[in-house]
């Protein structure tokens, strides 16, 4: 052992910071990595201009009233044995929703999730040795958060609604923490691996207690990283089990709930084994494909392998990483997918709704790139990189990438509708809700809006107000502004 640890200790020692720094020296590659950084930055400046013009819709009134009424507490507790069991993603919404005045803070609000998923990834990447400086894993960051984003099948459904974002995207956020804390451990003391599982264990609840499907993701996640740390004899096996078993026990909290028996009821074709079946591999073999064809991700990981291959593999050379790892890393991966599209195919007997599909789509990025890290890993020691470009064939990479990132997906979407359709929304939106405050200021009971001139294709567009007073949304919005009843106006209205 000793042999093998001297020219780890020595030799690259000395050579090993610049030969990290020089992945995003701007003395090496100027102009690719400057565009790349360009385009990032542009795409993640239009999603969050975005978040301007948004506002509550649905479900975001129908917890704030219920909150204020019912209490926080009661109303996890009433929603748990009536209608959901995600306890974790029901208090979160009714908190937030009670705690502040979505309409007024709505912009503000929808912003902290998206930051605490920056803020989760930038520490997973920090945990698991990628990127040797906080610019690196800025970088790295940042440009994961805008591949996401601009190739999200609806972004509308989770960045944009604050309901859908506590359900969908909360979980995610708590599942990274706790694999960052799981992979950045290092056990100095017994009491400290006493608490460090007490806590990491809870962290794992907590994180099933926002989605079943996602629950159920992290359970496939960790019986993989359980069974690669016992064949490795790694010090914190005992650590993945016992966080393996808190998150088992949190998946079965939320999915024995009452209240998911009671929304099953409304599926007639849940629990059915033959669509189950159909469902699963047309779902997940359509979207598969269409993600792994996607020349945002195709370009991010050609570049990546071209610019920046030591920040993925310099900082854990120490560390060595076998065959066995990467297959089974790759397994545990397309489990996870498989075992989303199946549970939620079974759950409802239809298709997903999109911002379930949107989260799929996050655990398929993020295995995408933690194979290709552990396969760059596993042959850091090769003298030569695994890919070298020729200068023109990567200036066509990055010129791929720029246009992909900018002028397809989501981004060219969300600048059409900045151009007019969301400014409009926004204005419309907010003086309907203004009219409906003074309303009820003056003491009316009911109250009659008019149609929205345009909705922008970034945002939902199937939440919307309609003439029967007593739908569902109509009662929420009504209730939430102390009114009696609200209706959209029809025609007719306009022939009297």
């Amino acid at each position: 052992m000793s042999s093998t640890n001297i020219p780890i200790e020595e030799k690259p020692a000395e050579r090993a910071p610049a030969a990290v720094t020089s992945d995003f020296d701007a003395r090496t590659l100027f102009w690719e990595k400057r565009v790349c950084v360009s385009a990032v930055i542009g795409v993640l400046a239009v999603a969050v201009t975005l978040f301007r013009y948004a506002h509550p819709l649905a479900d975001d009134f129908a917890r704030g009233y219920k909150g204020r009424v019912q209490g926080i507490v009661p109303s996890i507790i009433n929603e748990y044995f009536t209608w959901t069991g995600r306890w974790a993603a029901c208090g979160l919404s009714y908190f937030l929703t009670t705690s502040f005045d979505i309409v007024r803070f709505y912009p503000l609000l929808l912003t902290i999730i998206p930051a605490a998923l920056t803020a989760a990834v930038y520490l997973l990447l920090q945990a698991s040795g990628i990127g040797a400086t906080r610019w690196q894993r800025a970088a790295l960051t940042a440009a994961a958060l805008a591949i996401y984003w601009a190739g999200l099948p609806d972004p509308g459904d989770n960045f944009y609604w604050l309901t859908g974002s506590v359900d969908n995207v909360a979980g995610l956020v708590v599942s990274l923490l706790l694999l960052a804390g799981l992979i950045g451990f290092r056990a100095r003391t017994p009491l400290l691996s006493v608490i460090a599982g007490i806590g990491l264990s809870l962290l794992a609840v907590l994180a099933t207690g926002f989605h079943e499907v996602f629950g159920l993701i992290l359970c496939v996640v960790f019986a993989g990283g359980t069974l690669q740390a016992w064949l490795a004899g790694d010090s914190r096996r005992w650590l993945w089990t016992v966080c393996l078993a808190a998150a088992l026990i949190g998946f079965l909290i939320v999915y024995v709930a009452p209240g998911n028996g009671v929304r099953r009821a409304e599926f007639p074709l849940a629990a059915n084994l033959g669509v189950t079946l159909q469902l699963t591999i047309k779902q997940s073999v359509s979207n598969i494909i269409l993600w792994i064809l996607d020349v945002r991700l195709l370009a991010a990981t050609i570049l990546l392998l071209i610019l920046a291959p030591r920040s993925l593999t310099e900082h854990r050379r120490s560390s060595c990483v076998v065959t066995r790892d990467i297959v089974i890393i790759a397994l545990t991966w397309a489990a996870a997918i498989f075992a989303a599209f199946a549970a939620v195919s079974w759950a409802i007997g239809m298709k997903m709704a999109p911002r379930t599909l949107d989260g799929i789509y996050f655990i398929f990025l993020a295995g995408w790139f933690w194979v290709l890290v552990m396969v760059m890993r596993r042959f850091a020691e090769r003298d030569e990189p695994l890919l070298i470009a020729a200068p023109l064939l990567r200036r066509i990479a990055v010129a791929m990438f720029v246009v992909a990132m900018l002028l397809t997906g989501n981004t060219w979407k969300a600048l059409q509708d900045l151009r007019g359709a969301a400014p409009a929304y926004s204005a419309a939106m907010g003086a309907r809700y203004r009219s409906l405050a003074a309303a009820a200021a003056r003491g009316e009971q009911d109250a009659t809006v008019e149609p929205l001139p345009q909705q922008p294709e970034s945002f939902i567009k199937y939440f919307e107000l309609r003439e029967d007073p007593d739908y569902w949304e109509n009662w929420s919005v009504a209730h939430y502004f102390g009114l009696n009843t609200v209706r959209m106006s029809g025609k007719s209205d306009k022939n009297r």
